[in-house]
């Protein structure tokens, strides 16, 4: 195996590692078990990302490089860089990818509003929340970065670490499993959007986007509305990064 194909990996990992602390830890933590979130998590992500219908962007041992520095970086001061929008932006903008980035936070607000008013979550409506999100991730992001066989180690390993250092994340949830089950909808439903437009999506803010939703329709205080700034910052970041990454490889 080449160096940028381990480095594409070790990507993969990033990804899946953030996504399983920041969607999954909530409903392993606030309704399902953990044993059983992991197990269905890893199967449907695998699944998705082998029978995704979007290809891998394929790049130099420097810029995948330049990814996992710069997630490293952000990654320690609690600030989520987005992996899969990062490279996307290495190959170009486009007007449908600016447009998913920057509206669908709109959508995913009321999304949640709707489901904090309808939706009643239960166990079963979480296990297919967990399988439908799952799934979509590893269809609209995961299958982004690489989509071979070898793709199953980073995600087992990504899903295992990540949900054991998941317990932290329930303070930022409203509601807790409710919440988490509503974000889930969410950002599967605006998975699938970006997956038709061919452009990944930032999970984490379609996230924090359904949150606030769900919050204003039952008029409960997030706890941390910092991190959906944090959130939105990072798509901005990763925008600018990008760039700056192509200027200095003179590309």
């Amino acid at each position: 195996m080449y160096i940028d194909e381990l480095l594409a990996l070790a990507l993969v990992f990033a990804l899946v590692y953030n996504n399983a602390l920041v969607v999954l830890g909530p409903l392993a933590w606030g309704g399902m078990t953990p044993r059983r979130t992991l197990i269905i998590a890893t199967i449907s992500e695998i699944a998705g990302t082998l029978l995704s219908p979007m290809s891998p962007l394929k790049f130099g041992q420097s810029e995948y490089l330049a990814a996992l520095v710069f997630y490293a970086a952000f990654t320690s001061i609690k600030i989520s860089l987005p992996i899969s929008i990062f490279l996307y932006t290495l190959k170009g903008l486009t007007v449908e990818s600016i447009a998913l980035w920057f509206g669908t936070p709109v959508l995913a607000f009321g999304l949640g509003y709707l489901a904090g008013r309808a939706m009643k979550p239960s166990i079963v409506t979480g296990y297919v929340m967990l399988i439908a999100n799952t799934f979509m991730f590893g269809v609209n992001n995961i299958a982004v970065i690489a989509k071979d066989v070898y793709v199953i180690v980073p995600i087992v390993l990504g899903n295992y670490l990540g949900l054991g250092f998941s317990r932290w994340i329930i303070r930022l949830y409203a509601f807790s499993f409710s919440g988490a089950v509503s974000a889930s909808a969410s950002a599967s439903l605006l998975a699938i959007v970006g997956t038709a437009f061919k452009v990944p999506m930032s999970f984490t803010l379609l996230v924090y986007s359904t949150l606030l939703g769900t919050a204003a329709s039952r008029r409960v205080r997030i706890v941390k509305i910092w991190d959906f700034m944090k959130a939105l910052t990072s798509i901005l970041l990763a925008l600018f990064l990008a760039q700056a990454t192509l200027i200095l490889l003179g590309k």
